[in-house]
């Protein structure tokens, strides 16, 4: 009785070490959970809800503050949401944002990601200046290694008589 007792212990301590082995070398997932864009309002000091597909908020004229907005605004916050292992750490992990007009390169900014909160996420801010007037293109990509996600999205912003 003894030799199975000994055994069966023996096969449950196997088990645990193989199963931790194996959930080491299996990559953590990384990924972009989404993209939120928000006016700041130089009137007041505050900021928009997410402008980034909202029909509420009407995109036209905002340096003179027109359409369906608070006052004039002439910059942009972007704020990316990553996810990741809760309490997890970023190690290694590198999130590229380039948001870029017809015209111009607005901003071309990288970043080492930091640690990830108790849900699991991380967020990254991204100040744009002179917007307002020109569609923005935003593509974001977070690379661990040779592993790539990215995303893009776009910001109708149009100006007019």
């Amino acid at each position: 009785m003894r030799a199975s007792i000994a055994t069966t212990a023996l096969c449950i301590a196997t088990t645990l070490w193989a199963a931790d082995g194996r959930a080491q070398t299996h990559p953590v997932a990384f990924g972009i959970a989404g993209i939120e864009a928000k006016l700041f309002y130089e009137n007041t000091g505050r900021f928009s809800a997410n402008i980034i597909d909202n029909p509420k908020i009407k995109l036209w004229n905002l340096p003179e503050g027109e359409g369906v907005v608070e006052g004039p605004s002439n910059n942009t916050l972007v704020v990316v949401k990553l996810i990741g292992p809760a309490k997890g750490f970023g190690d290694g992990l590198v999130l590229r944002l380039v948001a870029r007009t017809e015209r111009d390169t607005l901003l071309d900014r990288e970043i080492d990601v930091g640690d990830f909160n108790s849900a699991g996420n991380f967020y990254a801010p991204f100040w744009l200046e002179d917007t307002g007037c020109q569609p923005v293109i935003i593509e974001v990509e977070l690379t661990l290694g040779d592993e790539r996600r990215s995303k893009t999205t776009h910001i109708p912003f149009a100006c007019g008589e």
